[in-house]
């Protein structure tokens, strides 16, 4: 992936010292270079890495996957402030210093309303620490700041710009104001709360959750979008929003809001001078029951006057509503039609964490709960049920009759009715062993319907062929229709050879790369298309092996006939032993014949092929990779799927703390190592 640089002007100068910069022609001049150095040195160590082993869904399946962000430690004992989206799906986190410490991390918490999260180092003890400023109003635009983290996996960088707006918000001028509530996803609003800090400090993957920090050396914000290569366009949530919410997740874990079921918006557009408009009144909501509409005008709340002039001014009176205790009222101040209207709302918890997924593997599927926000955006009348995420391609659920869809809703497994994700996954889970079919009842836009499916066991290896060897006679060909063979200047068409293999029948019977074969057991032999080889492949393939097979052949001018003395098919890939190994997360092969060839291999090389690989697997965690030839793990010889499990074993039972596996890599033959599974 290409990282775009980004190119700053440094220079000496007197003016504006005390922010650190001053504009000249729109330019940043920065009053020295000393005053980057220093704010890094002071802010730096407490910046990390944060590598997450996650664990998403697709095409109905599971699959874990490495990923990586940045954060700040908070707390000597190693709390460490991040996105929430960095650790979204996580199953593990470790967690990388500055100075290459690193460190097992577990989830303290997450709120993904804010998209912030807390990380907790295991056994964390005093360590370098950074802390957000609450008090940034002096932040201007046109101010120097640093954006520190890990952008691209690479650690211990920074990148330097000024501020462009303390209170963005992520609405265009060609968009409704409404449009400003980012998503990371159709449920998972974002923002709500908060006008983003915009910069121009480049910004790449990977820099997600680290520090942004202005030229006095304060953490002003943590960094949060940007440009998928850098750029000139990040945001980061402002310090003093995140640092509320880091203090809340580290005391419960969560962070608890008010909903009272109405939005607003500002007056910008309405011609009004005092008050907000209402813009949306949540189905089922108290404020659906007090009578609110979109488009009252809010003029007070608890007596106290209202007014925002600009969208701006909306996030924060928002928030100052989620704050309310839960189950407290509002009494509004309404204006509609010019007459005006008093209302009392109750707040409820607010209920818009993302949704959980899980693989139903012998269904072929995974299903997703129904929170509230979901029912809401999908108009669905309550949250019971599951809805289908996702299927797996051939399984159960994709040849059910009828087939399920991704988005249908499970209401009921054999007339048992599915309360939530958990009731789902018990109800399923009792039907593992069942061989016999299972009735699930969805409902489907405004369908009513039963399916019938027949639960499998997930296979992760394909069955091996069985058929029988057929006959071989060591080459590969390439066909040659008369078109070809006018354009070669040839006499006539047939299947020219394009490899011999060492040893075979046809290196044997001294064929060579170029003849060109015409006949076989005196018989023509002619290629249908430039793609087709089969007229020649099946006559060989169906061949009698105790019998002379006879080729007529055309080598430049002459014409010459040979006899093979065919052999078994040498073992294919289709027919080789497989194992998926869940402890690694790979999949390994036998080496076969082709292997060998194809990677100039002696006879007495040993090893397995590296088939699969999933990158967030222990494998992966190594730096294997698809295609390696896995020779041995800690010196122990894999020339067997069986040799390969009966080292793991011994490996486990020794609680061995770090694996080696020695691989070969196309030219190269290296050692790579990972912490054993089995110690996480």
């Amino acid at each position: 992936m290409r990282m775009l640089p980004i190119m700053l002007l440094l220079a000496v100068a007197s003016a504006q010292a005390q922010n650190g910069s001053a504009a000249t022609n729109g330019v940043a001049v920065y009053s020295n270079q000393s005053a980057i150095a220093l704010v890094r040195e002071r802010v730096q160590p407490a910046v990390v890495s944060i590598l997450v082993v996650r664990q998403d869904y697709s095409g109905g399946e599971a699959r874990l996957s490495l990923t990586s962000g940045s954060g700040t430690i908070i707390t000597s004992d190693g709390y460490v402030a991040t996105n929430a989206h960095v650790i979204d799906n996580g199953q593990r986190f470790r967690v990388v210093l500055n100075d290459q410490r690193e460190y097992q991390a577990r989830l303290a918490g997450s709120d993904p309303v804010s998209d912030l999260a807390l990380l907790k180092i295991i056994d964390g003890k005093d360590l370098p620490t950074a802390q957000f400023d609450t008090d940034i109003d002096d932040l201007r635009a046109g101010d120097g700041v640093i954006a520190m983290g890990a952008p691209m996996g690479l650690r211990d960088s920074l990148s330097v710009g000024v501020l462009n707006n303390t209170r963005r918000l992520l609405v265009s001028l060609f968009e409704d104001e409404a449009d400003y509530e980012q998503s990371l996803n159709e449920v998972q609003r974002t923002a709500r709360y908060y006008a983003w800090l915009q910069h121009d400090a480049a910004i790449s993957p990977g820099n997600s959750g680290g520090p942004l920090v202005d030229l006095k050396g304060r953490v002003i914000g943590v960094n949060t979008r940007g440009n998928l290569f850098g750029g000139d366009m990040a945001f980061s949530v402002p310090a003093p929003v995140a640092k509320k919410v880091f203090d809340a997740l580290m005391k419960n874990g969560s962070v608890e809001r008010a909903d009272f079921g109405f939005g607003v918006r500002s007056l910008r557009g309405s011609g009004l001078s005092s008050g907000a408009i209402i813009a949306s009144v949540e189905r089922g909501s108290s404020a659906e029951a007090a009578g609110l509409r979109p488009g009252d005008v809010l003029l007070a709340v608890d007596g106290t006057a209202v007014t925002l002039a600009q969208p701006e001014l909306v996030p924060d009176f928002r928030r100052s509503l989620s704050e309310r205790a839960i189950g407290s009222t509002l009494k509004l101040s309404i204006q509609r039609a010019r007459e005006p209207i008093s209302a009392t709302v109750t707040s409820v918890r607010q209920n818009d964490a993302k949704p959980r997924e899980q693989e139903i593997a012998h269904f072929g599927m995974t299903a997703s709960e129904i929170t509230s926000s979901v029912a809401r955006t999908r108009l669905l009348d309550s949250t019971q049920g599951v809805l289908i995420s996702g299927l797996r391609a051939g399984g159960p659920c994709s040849t059910a009759q009828p087939a399920l869809l991704a988005g249908d809703r499970i209401v009921s497994v054999n007339g048992e009715v599915v309360k939530n994700l958990a009731d789902f996954v018990r109800l399923a889970g009792e039907l593992r062993p069942e061989p016999k079919p299972v009735v699930l009842a969805i409902e489907r836009r405004d369908q009513q319907l039963l399916a019938e499916l027949q639960p499998a066991p997930k296979r992760i290896i394909a069955p091996v062929n069985p058929e029988l060897a057929k006959a071989w006679a060591g080459m590969e060909v390439q066909p040659v229709p008369g078109t070809l063979a006018a354009a070669f200047k040839l006499p006539e068409s047939g299947f020219r050879i394009t490899r011999i293999y060492p040893d075979g029948p046809a290196a044997k019977a001294g064929l060579k790369v170029g003849d060109l074969i015409t006949q076989t057991n005196g018989i023509a032999v002619k290629p249908s298309g430039l793609k087709e080889t089969s007229a020649l492949d099946l006559r060989i393939r169906n061949a009698e092996r105790s019998q002379p097979f006879a080729l007529t052949l055309r080598r430049g001018t002459q014409s010459i006939t040979a006899k093979l003395n065919l052999l078994d098919e040498p073992q294919g890939t289709d027919r080789a032993k497989r194992l998926w190994d869940p402890t690694l997360s790979v999949m390994l092969r036998e080496l076969t014949f082709s292997d060998r060839n194809d990677r100039k291999l002696s006879d007495a090389q040993k090893g397995l092929v590296l088939e699969r690989v999933e990158n967030g697997g222990s494998g992966g965690l190594a730096y294997l990779r698809d295609g390696d030839l896995l020779v041995n793990v800690n010196g122990k010889s894999t020339d067997s799927v069986e040799n390969f499990q009966r080292t793991l074993a011994e490996l486990r039972a020794q609680n061995a703390a770090k694996l080696s596996f020695l691989v070969m890599r196309a030219g190269d033959t290296r050692i790579l190592f990972v912490d054993a599974p089995w110690i996480n």
